[in-house]
């Protein structure tokens, strides 16, 4: 809750995550259809919100209290369907009230079907949400508004089928951090070969062009990539991109980036009640609050989580970043070329009723950075509630 949403692309067709920060693909999927409504109440507590480095000064600690309420509308037209969704929150900081902000989140999309196995799927997104001071490096209030239109085209069947789609994304900061304001088109096109016994592989190109205009650069990725699905076993589930990235800048300092990318996961329960999973990836991220042309980001995660019975279960997780920031410093100049971030924590998760949750969630949190500036480190502590109606 209290950290900014960076994500990475990812379609069931198809492209590479060549991403910018806070945009996501991902879309809802209902758990039923016609209103479902959902009611929500975060009690966080958090050690360290200014992101200051506890080696150096006293954190301030805080405690934010977000109310949420979330609409989702599902509904059948012939052989379509819509989806419509809505979620606001307030984040409501008991000590430091001027941090207090509204969250929207919210998104629209259909799917239509035609011919034997083709969907076409328009999707329009909105979010809007408070930076987190380790994004941007100062005790200066940011609001954040992600706007994402596009539509994806897919004729899974087995054999070969066709894969397309295309995706207009901005995002916006308040006036002291228009630097990272961006506008991002995207396509992709590809061919996916499916068999039973193999899996789905999926070969595409993607091509993403951003253009940070007050830092007056354009950052062009071409991604030449290829993604295999397929269940190992009904226990086993693998999921890998592979693709080659050619990224260019307008400037000559930022310079460019030629190599490989991936998007990386296992998820497996072989053992009872077990559910583990390991994944790793390497990306572009092109609008960090960082003030850079783009940054090459590599991740790797762990996590596992255990059934204690058919209401009760615990996780474990734990979650390592390194970034390398391409920039020039006559654009704007700032002093972080490289940083690193860890995340450890453990979640407990317990069902009341059928329509009740209730969730525990503690993780300690760390950055460091190749030169110790903007270095810090903290722990969260949030308990969930989560009613569905």
């Amino acid at each position: 809750m209290a950290a900014a949403l960076g994500s990475a692309v990812l379609l069931s067709a198809a492209p590479f995550p060549a991403s910018a920060q806070g945009n996501d693909r991902s879309t809802t999927k209902p758990e039923k259809l016609g209103l479902q409504i959902e009611t929500g109440l975060d009690l966080l507590y958090d050690d360290n919100v200014f992101r200051v480095d506890d080696r150096a000064e006293k954190p301030s600690d805080d405690i934010i209290v977000t109310p949420s309420l979330q609409l989702t509308y599902a509904h059948p037209v012939g052989r379509h369907d819509v989806l419509l969704r809505a979620k606001a929150g307030y984040d409501w900081f008991l000590s430091h009230q001027e941090r207090s902000k509204l969250r929207l989140d919210g998104e629209a999309l259909a799917n239509i079907r035609f011919g034997a196995t083709c969907v076409l799927t328009p999707r329009a997104q909105y979010r809007q949400q408070r930076a987190d001071y380790g994004d941007i490096n100062q005790n200066t209030e940011n609001l954040q508004r992600f706007t994402t239109l596009g539509a994806d085209l897919s004729c899974a069947r087995p054999g070969l089928f066709p894969v397309a789609g295309y995706e207009h994304a901005m995002t916006r900061n308040a006036d002291r951090f228009d630097y990272a304001d961006q506008t991002s088109d995207s396509f992709y096109a590809g061919v996916g070969y499916s068999k039973p016994s193999l899996g789905t592989i999926t070969a595409y190109y993607e091509h993403t062009s951003s253009d940070r205009d007050n830092l007056g650069i354009t950052n062009r990725i071409n991604a030449y990539a290829l993604r295999f699905q397929r269940s190992v076993s009904p226990l086993t589930q693998i999921d890998a991109q592979v693709a080659w990235l050619d990224v260019k800048s307008d400037s000559s300092v930022v310079g460019g980036y030629d190599g490989l990318g991936w998007d990386v996961k296992l998820t497996s329960a072989f053992i009872p009640r077990l559910k583990l999973s390991v994944s790793t990836e390497r990306n572009i991220v092109n609008d960090s609050l960082i003030a850079s042309g783009f940054a090459i980001r590599s991740n790797y995660r762990v996590e596992g989580y255990y059934a204690l019975s058919e209401l009760t279960s615990i996780g474990l997780y734990a979650d390592w970043e390194r970034r390398k920031f391409r920039q020039d410093a006559a654009l704007r100049p700032f002093n972080i070329s490289a940083d690193r971030n860890r995340r450890f924590g453990a979640a407990v998760k317990r069902k009341l009723t059928d329509r009740a949750d209730l969730t525990l969630d503690a993780q300690h949190y760390r950055r460091r950075t190749d030169t110790s500036a903007s270095n810090y480190s903290g722990t969260q502590v949030t308990l969930s509630a989560l009613l569905r109606f």
